[in-house]
């Protein structure tokens, strides 16, 4: 029988380990895709694990829960996230 799809993608993702059922592997990323609600944790756990660039060949983050709030934390969110967009732009030119 053949691969399924998901494991088509798997297998030619592979970059360490080997590529059987069961056992651990690691893949290569291609491309990510981040939210407002979790993307910031992300990326903060990212700067904490000391990761210097985003590895992708594209990533994105999208903003959708942008809605007037009392506090402070989402301006200091959207912040965070758009001076770490221009030090990942920066590093790439």
């Amino acid at each position: 029988m053949g691969l399924t799809l998901t494991e088509k993608i798997l297998k030619a993702h592979l970059v360490d380990g080997e590529f059987v059922k069961g056992n651990e592997i690691g893949i290569r990323i291609d491309q990510t895709l981040t939210q407002d609600a979790t993307g910031t944790m992300a990326y903060l756990e990212y700067e904490a694990m000391g990761v210097p660039r985003v590895k992708t060949e594209k990533s994105v983050a999208y903003i959708d829960h942008n809605t007037l709030q009392s506090g402070f934390e989402n301006a200091d969110d959207h912040h965070r996230r758009r001076n770490r967009y221009d030090s990942h732009r920066r590093r790439r030119t």
